[in-house]
């Protein structure tokens, strides 16, 4: 709902009549405590009631004591018959004190609503992240992973991505190669096996592996330490190689500076090396820059390696197609001309379900050579019509948030959510929602069941393409949220709430059904960010198809 003074008048009707659950609860929480005009205009509605409830009383009470007026042959509303009639000083005072009393209650329900709800913490969150809060959002990042090649990480290390941010602690891969980049603009090549200790943006020990670092003037001061050695970046490139057999330290261009227990500090500038052996002495030796890889090179069998993950997908892509279970499946892979239109990936083709592109443009994918669609203005949408009735549902997409800057933020959404139609979307709390229409408008009880994950988006994912799955098990009355092809929260549907029958007809993906005409008001819901392929199903896929489905399409 576009205008927040409608949605509150609907949560408080819901309120009033004991219809309103928790997540409405939550809402109404949320409005008034962001909205100011909502505030008063809640305080207003208690008010009001309040006196017209005291007024009403008060007429009734000034009725029963005089009767009607003499000669009055009709009945006169109580506000009425209050004008005419005297009421007595113990009525007043009573009245005086009931409204008192209102107004009370209604501060204490302002007060309750305005409660600030207590943090969540995000099943899926980087190290930088901390629960959304008032406050200004804080990190304890000291670097950023940048890339990763063939890594395997150690069996007690978490796992990254590229783009996530490292917090102080222990780094540790058994095979491959990351690059990570320090804050304060020091970029360091780590081979594996290796295990660092990340001290600071500055500073890190390095246990075991083979580092080469390329450190600007702007970073001078970066230092690493091995054993009882400190190497202290003076502006330069340099390598570094820790094992059992010692440290090998090696300049490229610049000049480090190297401090050792007991000893005065050296200085080693560029074409010198020095190792220490694992009984303390140090000896210079030759420099071999071939032995580190550089960030070029890094790059180029990065290149390679999305070339290769590419054809990968291709590959699964191209079975999928085939799968009897698809309902609709946009693979984003046409070539030439798309010519506003988002061609069926089925197979065999079914161009009646060819989408309409409308505003959202075509722009890069999870891989250069692949192609997706950017969602941005308010207008931007793929319009597409299913067609078919059908039972348990999966939807899966992949998609690259910029931020979550609507109430609601749309995957697909049906033009007017009739019975049996779902919706699938996220929240600006970073929340995925499911749902499906139980009733029509017009019927009595609950209109859905609103099905919320956790938070899962931050920021710090901004720019990250993720993949979002949900599945609808009917026969297990079961809706279950995935994140990067892992379980993000499972929730039971009550008998009362559970939809046999499933329809779509007209729908958007992006956003919520169609503007009209230039004046006319309509739901704002746009995703602001990329999608890079949408696919629904005819059943609850298992969780291990889904976890296969992310890692074909892992860019």
């Amino acid at each position: 709902m576009n205008d927040p003074l409608a949605e509150l008048e609907s949560l408080l009707l819901e309120w009033e009549t004991d219809t309103l659950d928790n997540e409405g609860v939550e809402r109404l929480r949320d409005i008034l405590r962001t909205n100011a005009d909502a505030r008063n205009s809640f305080l207003q509605h208690q008010f009001i009631s309040a006196c017209l409830q005291l007024d009403g009383d008060a007429g009734l009470a000034a009725t029963f004591a005089s009767g009607p007026a003499t000669g009055d042959t009709t009945t006169q509303a109580p506000i009425a018959v209050l004008r005419k009639q005297p009421i007595s000083m113990r009525v007043l005072l009573a009245s005086a004190a009931a409204l008192a009393l209102c107004i009370l209650v209604g501060r204490l329900a302002y007060l309750e609503w305005n409660r600030p709800a207590a943090p969540t913490i995000p099943i899926v969150v980087d190290a930088d992240d901390t629960p959304q809060t008032d406050q200004e959002a804080t990190s304890r990042g000291v670097a950023l992973v940048t890339r990763l090649l063939d890594v395997d990480w150690a069996a007690d290390q978490e796992s990254y991505e590229v783009g996530d941010a490292l917090s102080p602690g222990r780094f540790r891969i058994t095979s491959g190669v990351a690059q990570v980049e320090f804050f304060c603009g020091a970029t360091v090549i780590i081979e594996g096996p290796a295990d660092l200790d990340l001290k600071s943006d500055t500073l890190a020990r390095v246990r075991q592996g083979r580092l080469r670092a390329q450190v600007p003037p702007a970073a001078r001061g970066f230092a690493l330490e091995m054993d009882d050695l400190k190497l202290v970046d003076l502006g330069t490139e340099f390598g570094v190689s820790v094992s059992a057999q010692g440290a090998d330290i090696q300049v490229f261009d610049g000049e480090v500076e190297i401090h050792a227990e007991n000893s005065p500090s050296r200085q080693l500038n560029a074409g010198q090396a020095l190792t220490r052996s694992a009984t303390g002495a140090l000896r210079t030796s030759q420099v071999t820059p071939e032995q580190f890889l550089d960030i070029a090179t890094l790059e180029t069998r990065t290149k390679g390696q999305g070339t290769a993950r590419y054809e990968r997908w291709l590959d699964f892509s191209t079975h999928l197609r085939h799968d009897p279970r698809l309902i609709a499946y946009y693979a984003f892979d046409q070539r030439g001309a798309w010519q506003r239109k988002l061609s069926s990936s089925l197979a065999p083709p079914r161009e009646d379900l060819d989408g309409a592109i409308v505003g959202a443009r075509r722009v890069p994918g999870r891989w250069p050579a692949k192609h997706a669609l950017e969602f941005k203005h308010p207008g931007d949408r793929v319009r597409v019509d299913i067609p078919g009735e059908f039972s348990s549902l999966t939807f899966t997409c992949w998609v690259k948030i910029d931020s979550l800057d609507r109430w609601y933020n749309s995957l697909f959404l049906t033009d007017n959510y009739n019975q049996g139609e779902p919706h699938w979307q996220i929240l600006d709390t970073g929340q995925l929602f499911f749902s499906v229409r139980v009733k029509d408008a017009n019927d009595q009880g609950p209109e859905h069941r609103k099905v919320l994950s956790p938070p899962f988006w931050t920021p710090s994912l901004s720019g990250k393409w993720l993949h979002l799955a949900t599945t609808y098990d009917v026969p297990a009355k079961r809706v279950t949220h995935y994140l990067n092809g892992k379980p993000l929260h499972t929730d039971q549907i009550p008998d009362h709430q559970l939809v046999q029958t499933t329809r779509f007809g007209r729908a958007t993906i992006g956003n919520w059904s169609s503007p009209k005409r230039p004046d006319a008001h309509f739901a704002i819901r746009n995703l602001n960010g990329r999608m890079d392929e949408f696919a629904i199903f005819s059943a609850a896929l298992p969780a291990a198809e889904i976890q296969a489905m992310y890692q074909a399409g892992k860019p």
